[in-house]
């Protein structure tokens, strides 16, 4: 019966407090409003960050990094110097014995070395077409037919190359360079696809070319890199760790990095636009707080007298503080639900209608559509200000009411 009791006591005070604020809706619907206002604000922000960040990172991971990168031990020490004095030893049974694992999607086997291009330094990535086509889903744009395995003589660029060489779709280019004889070599190859990716510094320096082109060139085709895409990337840090150890099991001795160990662009990326996020929620906490703080202190100011009676009826000031919370905690909730329903609508409407156009961030090769993500990160900050912002509001003027005595509430 004491549960009972208590439960009824707790619906008897939240229809109370309703029915105050209903008393008071003029407030009333200025503070939801301002906390509508607010949560919309952080819901929206928060999720076009939040599309960002994601879509950067899948940018990366789906035409450069993949999840993983595995290297022969000490290649990227000293690729710089001689890049093929390191490979991956037997990388057919490697790779094969990767894509045994049902949580990688692809395992794509690359060779990578320095060579001109019309006189122009770039990095020639000799690559398993098929395998690369499984990887590189993120573009911006792509005219022309892809690689296959089957072509020779023929190489795949980015918009941003094709524009630096003065050339386009079909024309022909001579790749020179050094081969792992030491001998200097000279090909030419045709463009056969025009492909660009949202890193500037990737489109500006790497060429694609089938593997056996790649032997055409340089006179090798060991592989310097194999890069993994998995289905799941939640927790890479445990997934290189077991590969790793599982690697050196099977007697393979690898040196393997996760994508944002090498993305430095990303960190920077993120950090940069963090700092914005971080000033819109200063912005909007203060914008809400001072509103609501306003509102509800001349709404409590104007009810001295309604609280002066109360407590010449006997009712304790822990319980009008109470009821105070209750009106404060029970404006929040309206605020959110209401800020939820109009924020999502509005992400809907957005999503729908294509995403909104952005210029290209620094060190991307291009504008990007952005579409509204949910954002947990932008929910938790929701609930903080439709919760926390209005109880720390009314704290102040609710103890400098009950701090009078009952006859100075009551003269108002």
């Amino acid at each position: 019966m004491v549960g009972t009791d208590d439960g009824m006591m707790k619906i008897f005070n939240i229809t109370i407090a309703f029915r105050s604020l209903a008393a008071h809706r003029r407030k009333t619907w200025a503070i939801v409003l301002s906390i509508s206002v607010g949560i919309c604000a952080l819901v929206l922000v928060g999720g076009y960050y939040e599309y960002t960040f994601w879509g950067l990172k899948e940018s990366l991971i789906r035409s450069q990094y993949g999840h993983l990168q595995i290297y022969p031990d000490g290649y990227r020490q000293d690729r710089d110097a001689d890049p093929f004095l390191h490979k991956i030893e037997n990388h057919a049974a490697l790779i094969s014995l990767l894509e045994q694992d049902r949580e990688i999607r692809v395992a794509a086997p690359r060779s990578k070395a320095i060579a001109l291009v019309n006189e122009n330094p770039v990095e020639i990535w000799g690559v398993d077409p098929e395998r690369e086509l499984e990887l590189f889903t993120f573009f911006t744009s792509k005219r022309g037919s892809g690689l296959t395995s089957g072509d020779t003589g023929v190489c795949q660029m980015s918009p941003l190359l094709a524009d630096t060489l003065g050339v386009k779709l079909n024309d022909t280019v001579t790749l020179t360079g050094v081969r792992k004889d030491s001998q200097l070599n000279a090909i030419n190859v045709k463009i056969q696809s025009i492909m660009g990716s949202y890193a500037e510094e990737f489109d500006r320096m790497v060429l694609v070319v089938p593997s056996s082109t790649f032997l055409d060139l340089f006179g090798t085709d060991m592989i310097h890199e194999i890069a993994v895409l998995y289905r799941n990337d939640r927790d890479l840090y445990t997934q290189r760790h077991e590969l790793q150890k599982y690697l050196i099991e099977q007697g393979w001795k690898t040196d393997i990095a996760i994508w944002y160990e090498q993305a430095i662009y990303y960190s920077q990326v993120v950090e940069y636009y963090k700092g914005f996020y971080r000033i819109v929620l200063t912005v909007v906490a203060i914008i809400v707080f001072f509103v609501t703080a306003t509102t509800m202190s001349l709404s409590l100011f104007e009810r001295t007298r309604e609280f002066g009676t109360c407590l010449t009826m006997g009712t304790r000031k822990q319980t009008i503080i109470a009821q105070i919370l209750n009106e404060a905690l029970l404006t929040g909730m309206i605020g959110l639900i209401i800020g939820a329903i109009v924020s999502f609508s509005i992400a809907v409407i957005i999503n729908t209608a294509g995403g909104i156009e952005m210029p290209a961030a620094p060190g991307m090769s291009g504008s990007i559509q952005v579409f509204i993500r949910f954002s947990i990160q932008a929910a938790a900050f929701s609930f903080v200000t439709a919760f926390v912002i209005p109880v720390m509001a009314i704290m102040v003027p609710a103890r400098q009411i009950m701090s009078r005595t009952i006859v100075e509430l009551l003269n108002g």
